[in-house]
């Protein structure tokens, strides 16, 4: 069972940026602090700069309306976790291919091979306001066919040094094999790319693609020969098992085995002692915030972990994205209480692997352009 945690990049405020009184974390920020709460949970990876509610739901010029850029929190990140993964979402709307495969190789060599790409459309409507390019689609068929397309180049990019082609050789003055190192002339609909990358091949040779998903068929189909990770929302277990069903058959008209997607579900957890003392705290932060679109669940750290586990054993997903409703305070008892139940029922593992890839049970990508 894969397990990840959203860290909302929004409800910042300076005179809150340092957290002290928690022990262990005295003059830490409250991003650090919750990844090293969920490293030290040994949940897979953190995910950063996800929406939490949408659109409509936030408040103008309240700490709801702010929101940290992921990819530089990402990076500050990397240097105060040792093995947890690091995923960033940067919206595939405005993004150009060389510069995300530039930014996230960078990164996952950094790193050690922890980074994951969350990728998605934001849409026109968190667009309108942001970006004006007139010629930028944003949505329909233009937008799921440059969102196909900018994920293929990027990992033409990152594929275009082979493993081996990073050689550094101080008595030539080479640092890689020239043979190993492969252009890229890419010509498309949306994108012209002249490559090889400026950045050497990825320690995981291709970081993870995490993909937000939307109800549209079409994106999901031209998104289903690269992604492998899906964050999904369903309320239900026949919603989820839907869902699963349907991207697992993607993947097979793509070759690709069924396996190659793994479906994971986001999750609220409101916890407590007893379930009447979670269903109280519950209504006192209906009060307080605005409602996040993530299904809630309400009770004890035990009904928790057994709701987990029904949904795992019965097929419907390959894990759960925990958002906590206050970060970190929300995450403490799922690392404490919830993930040694999960490693109880032998749903857990109780290490780590070397690269996130290897932690979520993912292949490593091969060049497709190696001998």
């Amino acid at each position: 069972m894969h397990l990840l945690a959203s860290l909302a990049a929004h409800g910042w405020h300076p005179a809150a940026w340092r957290v002290s009184g928690v022990p262990g974390f005295e003059g830490v920020d409250p991003f650090t602090e919750a990844a090293r709460t969920a490293e030290r949970g040994g949940l897979d990876a953190v995910l950063l700069g996800l929406p939490t509610a949408p659109a409509s739901a936030r408040q103008k010029g309240t700490l709801d309306s702010l929101h940290l850029d992921p990819l530089p929190l990402l990076g500050a990140l990397i240097g105060m976790t040792d093995r947890i993964g690091l995923c960033g979402y940067w919206p595939a709307d405005i993004a150009e291919p060389y510069h995300v495969a530039r930014v996230f190789a960078t990164l996952d060599h950094l790193a050690g091979g922890r980074t994951g790409w969350i990728a998605g459309l934001e849409g026109p409507e968190e667009l309108a306001q942001k970006f004006q390019k007139p010629d930028l689609p944003t949505s329909g068929p233009d937008a799921d066919a440059r969102f196909a397309e900018l994920i293929d180049v990027a990992r033409q990019l990152w594929d275009s040094w082979e493993d081996e082609s990073f050689a550094v050789n101080q008595s030539t003055g080479t640092f890689a094999e020239s043979d190993r190192v492969h252009p890229i002339d890419h010509e498309g609909r949306f994108f012209t790319v002249r490559g090889p990358l400026n950045v050497p091949r990825p320690v995981q040779g291709q970081p993870v693609i995490l993909y937000r998903d939307r109800p549209s068929d079409a994106a999901r189909a031209a998104v289903a020969l690269s992604a492998e990770i899906v964050l999904a929302e369903c309320a239900t277990m026949a919603e989820a098992q839907a869902r699963r069903s349907e991207w697992r058959a993607l993947a097979g008209k793509h070759g690709r085995s069924p396996e190659a997607i793994r479906l994971v579900t986001r999750v609220m957890p409101i916890l407590a002692g007893t379930e009447a003392e979670a269903k109280k705290r519950a209504a006192e932060l209906d009060i307080l915030v605005p409602g996040s679109s993530a299904p809630r669940f309400v009770g004890t750290a035990d009904q928790f972990a057994s709701w987990m586990a029904e949904w795992h054993s019965a097929g419907v997903c390959d894990g759960f994205d925990i958002l906590p409703a206050v970060m970190v305070t929300d995450l403490i008892p799922v690392v404490d209480h919830v993930v040694p139940a999960l490693r109880r029922r032998g749903l857990r593992p109780a290490s780590y692997g070397s690269t996130l890839r290897q932690q979520l049970g993912l292949e490593r990508a091969a060049s497709r352009y190696a001998a």
